[in-house]
């Protein structure tokens, strides 16, 4: 099955995610898209092959590796970013002495950018193609581990207050054993940020194998999930390896469970108002 563009407005983030499957000379031209968004989108293919010291053919195979069709549509991309993005101060290490105060400041800062930058990574035919399939499924299996078994959980949580057989899976064995049985009347929604963990990435192949429909929420553009998955949505949220499971990460996830779960629901209509009645009613007498 195709997969539909994963193109955006979030030109910079869908660098950092492609940048580790990048070629040397690629890399050479990320890191000046990195560093210098401002000038990149006013230069010339020609211009910016001389700035990083390339030809303009690794220019246009640079735009395309990291899911553009081109340079031109990689410089409207980041355009387009740079002008409804405000001015924030580095989101680096905080100081020993710095204040309370800025602390606050930067982490929400931190954590705005993290469902922004998501935001902007989201396709919305690929939102809808995703909802449509979980609309039809006869059952949703949500699948992660670590922290994103935490975002499974919630995801499972959401779509059973609107009638839906969902599952969370979050034991690496349980996941396989269930994964081996699925069908095609059913939908497999993993969660890995690195879109490299071998349980989330071994549960899309098995899903699929299957015949599954099957969809990966992952920070990577390029990673072992997304060659199985049949849709892949993309979250941004900046992570090194001292922190995994951060809380932005953690929020992106949910961010996307989130637009997933409008997505639906937009699309049922009425129909949603009536489930989440019946629900709310049957859970009514666990409250005092």
């Amino acid at each position: 099955m195709a997969k539909e563009p994963l193109i955006g407005s979030g030109g910079l983030a869908l660098i950092r995610s492609a940048y580790p499957n990048l070629t040397p000379t690629e890399k050479r031209v990320a890191d000046y898209c990195l560093q210098h968004p401002e000038e990149t989108m006013y230069l010339s293919v020609t211009q910016l092959g001389e700035r990083c010291g390339v030809g303009e053919s690794t220019i246009i195979r640079f735009s395309q590796a990291v899911g553009f069709t081109g340079y031109q549509a990689l410089k409207l991309s980041l355009a387009i970013e740079l002008a409804g993005k405000q001015q924030r101060e580095p989101m680096g290490t905080l100081p020993s002495d710095a204040s309370m105060e800025t602390l606050i400041e930067r982490v929400t800062a931190m954590n705005v950018s993290a469902l922004q930058d998501t935001s902007r990574m989201v396709h919305p035919r690929t939102l809808e193609k995703a909802a449509d399939a979980i609309i039809k499924a006869k059952r949703l299996f949500f699948v992660g581990v670590g922290a994103s078994g935490i975002t499974a959980k919630d995801a499972q949580s959401r779509f059973l207050r609107i009638g839906m057989l969902a599952f969370c899976l979050s034991d690496a064995h349980h996941q396989l054993m269930v994964m081996a049985h699925l069908t095609k009347q059913d939908v497999c929604v993993a969660f890995s940020h690195s879109g490299s963990t071998k349980d989330a990435v071994d549960c899309v192949r098995l899903a699929k194998q299957n015949g599954a429909f099957t969809i990966a929420v992952t920070d990577a553009f390029k990673s072992p999930i997304t060659e199985h998955a049949d849709i892949v949505l993309l979250t941004s949220s900046a992570e090194d390896p001292l922190q995994g499971g951060s809380l932005r990460s953690k929020l992106a996830q949910v961010h996307m469970v989130d637009l997933l779960f409008a997505g639906v629901a937009h699309r049922l209509g009425r129909e949603v108002v009536d489930l989440q009645k019946k629900t709310a009613l049957s859970v009514v007498d666990r409250l005092y």
